[in-house]
């Protein structure tokens, strides 16, 4: 029958092709957050320095890091999307389908995609639509084993990016030492310009999977360290995009540990909580929503300018109760 026909070795070679594209697509959820300084330590960066992309299978961590959670949205009659799906496939012309596959790949990348294919097989009676699906299952496989070799590629050069900016944290002698010396920071932030234009969702990506790595592992001080590289890429894209806002551009500018001392300052005449609320709420509108919806990008954005509106407002809570009590 057409699935005995179809499978067998064929089914074996979907599955080894799938295996490592699942590997990379899979979400790892993790927390983006500021942290207060930890104590001072020192961590060696030898091994860190080394690591390659995680490609091995990622748990959940909501229990433990629930600020950041990738919403999966409801897909209601996934069968029917599916079949939907292969049938435009089936018309599209062959020098086409690379583009249809690579729009699609969260729904082509899985088995069930191609199980689907071989019950459409099964079901049909036609023997020269039986051989369509067959001939479609071999193409799509040799697309997605196509994109495995160029995501791997990818996921080694947002690799390289990071390790980079990481080696710009750690001491001469190798040594992370916590908190970051602000040179240490400079030298970073610095690192984060230079790649501005490379930094992209697979070096995003690739932070979180070596974040969530580190919070398995039990390393809070590599966690907060992979925090600061997001805290830097998220300030410089912000400031690239000019808030013109001189209280907030300062606050980009600066660690987040000095952002008390400069909002506490700011309040005193310079500027106001609606003032620059507003700032923050135009820099969502033209860097968070411009980005694609779920993605580490603007998950990353979104939280770092909550983390923002919430000093603002603890700031501007602070000065009216300093001004309440200076009142005679």
């Amino acid at each position: 029958s057409g699935p005995h026909r179809w499978g067998g070795g064929q089914t074996r070679r979907v599955l080894v092709a799938l295996l490592p594209l699942a590997l990379a697509l899979l979400p790892a959820a993790s927390a983006f957050h500021l942290s207060p300084a930890a104590p001072a330590a020192g961590l060696s960066s030898r091994s860190l320095i080394a690591l390659r992309p995680p490609h091995a299978a990622r748990s959940s961590c909501r229990a433990r890091c629930p600020v950041l959670q990738l919403a999966m949205s409801s897909q209601p009659n996934v069968e029917q999307v599916q079949e939907d799906l292969i049938k435009k496939m089936l018309q599209t012309e062959i020098f086409n389908l690379p583009q249809l596959v690579s729009t699609n790949i969260k729904d082509v990348s899985t088995p069930a995609f191609f199980m689907k294919i071989a019950m459409m097989a099964d079901a049909t009676e036609s023997e020269e639509e039986k051989q369509k699906l067959s001939a479609l299952a071999d193409n799509v496989v040799a697309t997605l084993e196509a994109v495995v070799e160029r995501t791997t590629e990818k996921l080694d050069e947002a690799s390289d990016v990071v390790q980079q900016i990481l080696q710009k944290a750690a001491e001469a002698s190798g040594e992370f030492i916590l908190p970051l010396k602000p040179e240490r920071l400079a030298a970073m932030r610095a690192e984060v310009v230079k790649n501005a234009d490379i930094l992209d969702e697979g070096v995003v990506s690739t932070v979180f999977s070596y974040m969530k790595r580190a919070n398995d592992d039990g390393l809070d001080g590599m966690v907060l360290i992979f925090q600061k590289v997001l805290q830097l890429y998220a300030s410089e894209e912000l400031l690239a995009s000019k808030p013109g806002n001189a209280v907030l551009e300062r606050l980009l500018a600066a660690d987040s540990d000095e952002w008390d001392a400069i909002l506490s300052g700011a309040m005193k005449g310079e500027t106001d909580k609606e003032t620059l609320l507003g700032a923050v709420q135009r820099s969502v509108e033209t860097v968070v929503l411009q980005k694609a919806s779920g993605s580490y990008g603007q998950r990353v954005q979104a939280e770092f300018l909550r983390e923002i509106m919430a000093k603002i407002r603890t700031a501007s809570d602070q000065a009216d109760k300093d001004a309440g009590t200076a009142a005679p």
